[in-house]
């Protein structure tokens, strides 16, 4: 599942991608080629770093800050270059009227996180003429605790979205009722969500893997699909782009909430795509995605990738 507002660059293609559907004769390759560890060993420690990071960035103080710094330290955002440097500027040098505001529902007081991997999700203000966006980051620690690569994907936030759900927030009988699944659960979790994104898109069984998988009652904060598997199978019924693949890179899973992020390609083009799903008594109930284009290698800061 998908953000079909920011899918593509071209307001024409986004236009066509709301009404695309996965169901064409196109059959991608099923994806079981992942990055996914398991358990909550390292969260305190990751946790620390990150912070003790933050702390020496908003008191200038580059020594403190470089001893939270893995070498090398890999980049994927296609917004800065590799290295250290490029991220110490970033966070001294904020603009006036800069804000982030960590959203703090995701995995625990704002941080989901398996083995090494720590992720949070912002709102972000750059006070630099672009609009508000989403963004979701990525940081995998090392063996030493050290904060050695960094992900993110971002999106500019709708003015309205179709269910009135918040993009960002979290509401409802889920939200107010938590569960304290174990990891043997959490592992089960991953596969639910893995399995759907394999039949609805690579198998393009999108209306099948709705009805044997999601919830009647399911909670929608894409901006532009209503709450429900009706309105996903009706924005997705027309056919007018082909079928799209989804390359599964990384797995992350925390109780009930599943964070899948993904290559996405079709013949519009390429995307990153982050898809957070709930999952309860074994079935998809809630959805989040943020989805940005992929720039051309050429346009890329770095050589990594966004993935």
């Amino acid at each position: 599942m998908f953000n079909t507002k920011k899918f593509t660059m071209s307001f024409a293609v986004i236009t066509s991608l709301m009404l695309s559907s996965c169901n064409s004769d196109k059959v991608c390759d099923m994806d079981t080629d992942y990055i996914s560890e398991k358990g909550h060993d390292y969260r305190d420690r990751s946790i620390s770093v990150l912070k003790a990071g933050f702390k020496a960035g908003a008191t200038k103080n580059y020594k403190d800050f470089m001893d939270i710094a893995a070498v090398p330290y890999i980049q994927h955002s296609p917004d800065l270059p590799d290295g250290w440097k490029p991220v110490w500027d970033l966070l001294v040098n904020r603009p006036e009227g800069f804000s982030s505001k960590q959203i703090t529902w995701l995995g625990t007081n704002g941080f989901l996180d398996n083995g090494n991997f720590l992720v949070m999700m912002r709102e972000v203000n750059r006070a630099d003429g672009t609009p508000p966006s989403k963004i979701v980051d990525i940081m995998r620690f090392d063996s030493e605790g050290k904060y050695a690569e960094h992900w993110d994907i971002k999106q500019p936030l709708s003015k309205k979205t179709i269910s009135d759900h918040s993009e960002t927030g979290t509401s409802g009988k889920f939200a107010d009722n938590p569960v304290n699944y174990s990891e043997e659960q959490e592992e089960k979790n991953k596969k639910i969500a893995i399995e759907f994104l394999n039949r609805a898109f690579n198998k393009g069984s999108l209306s099948k893997a709705l009805d044997a998988m999601v919830s009647e009652n399911y909670i929608q904060h894409n901006p532009l699909i209503a709450d429900g598997i009706q309105p996903v199978k009706d924005i997705f019924a027309s056919g007018k782009i082909p079928a799209l693949c989804y390359d599964i890179k990384y797995v992350v899973a925390q109780n009930d909430i599943i964070l899948v992020y993904s290559k996405v390609t079709s013949t519009a083009g390429v995307n990153a795509v982050v898809d957070i799903l709930r999952v309860r008594d074994g079935k998809l109930v809630e959805h989040w995605d943020i989805v940005e284009p992929v720039p051309a290698d050429k346009d890329m800061p770095h050589k990594n990738g966004m993935f």
